[in-house]
């Protein structure tokens, strides 16, 4: 945590006292999280496939994926849902801040980090990056980058108008659906890339971005994600109290 940042939530913390996004309780100005949900919300990443980053009883590697390796810290259920949710709401930047920190020590701790040159943070469109105050994928990419030493780079990638949530819609359409996803027309060749995303559903989006990043000549292209669903909560994607996307 900068310094400034440090000063920052130091002030704001007198007025409005900082609280866990997991399970709003009190907790010290300078902590993400209470000791309680760090624990809950941590996965053993060893459950997970290096490749796709789904359990590897669920693997989606078949699926002909364009991205190279994923890192990711948690599922998206109970107490990382709420946090998550609070991060899509403007209520709260903990969680985000949290799983950067959490990626950037995975991704240092990777025998290749060294040989990243950038992070990709999965873009918003302008209108709804203004209605929200900030994109949520680039709060995770900026604590990634605190941690690793590694540059967000912004542009790479734009998102045009007419996307929908992806939860609304069925695998042919959500093929389509990524569409909208475009190249920034930035060079990138022989760069090894990092896509950052808050959520790993079915990979279509982070395989949309990764395919953009290799045409503009990435030569490797991983994902950094704050947590993945699992597939014993596909349910929870087509309720109607989803809201992981109904700012977007």
């Amino acid at each position: 945590m900068k310094t400034l940042q440090k000063i920052s939530r130091f002030c704001a913390d007198i007025i409005y006292p900082n609280r866990c996004p997991c399970c709003d309780g009190f907790i010290m100005w300078n902590k993400y999280l209470c000791d309680e949900c760090e624990k809950k919300v941590l996965i053993d990443t060893g459950e997970l496939c290096p490749k796709c980053g789904k359990r590897q009883d669920e693997c989606i590697c078949m699926n002909l994926l364009e991205y190279d390796q994923a890192f990711v810290i948690s599922y998206y259920e109970n107490e990382t849902k709420n946090a998550l949710l609070d991060l899509k709401r403007a209520l709260s930047k903990n969680f985000g801040l949290f799983a950067g920190e959490k990626l950037g020590n995975l991704i240092k701790a990777d025998a290749n980090w060294l040989s990243f040159d950038g992070i990709v943070p999965v873009p918003m469109e302008k209108y709804q990056r203004l209605a929200r105050g900030y994109n949520q994928a680039e709060i995770i990419a900026e604590s990634i980058s605190e941690v690793t030493g590694i540059p967000v780079m912004k542009n790479c990638i734009i998102k045009e108008k007419g996307y929908k949530p992806q939860h609304t819609l069925n695998a042919e359409e959500r093929e389509k659906n990524v569409l909208c996803f475009n190249s920034g027309k930035r060079r990138l060749d022989g760069m090894s890339l990092i896509i950052c995303d808050d959520i790993l559903t079915t990979g279509s989006t982070l395989n949309r971005c990764a395919q953009i990043l290799k045409s503009c000549g990435a030569k490797t292209v991983c994902v950094a994600v704050a947590s993945t669903v699992r597939r014993k909560n596909d349910e929870d994607l087509k309720s109607k109290d989803f809201e992981i996307d109904k700012a977007e």
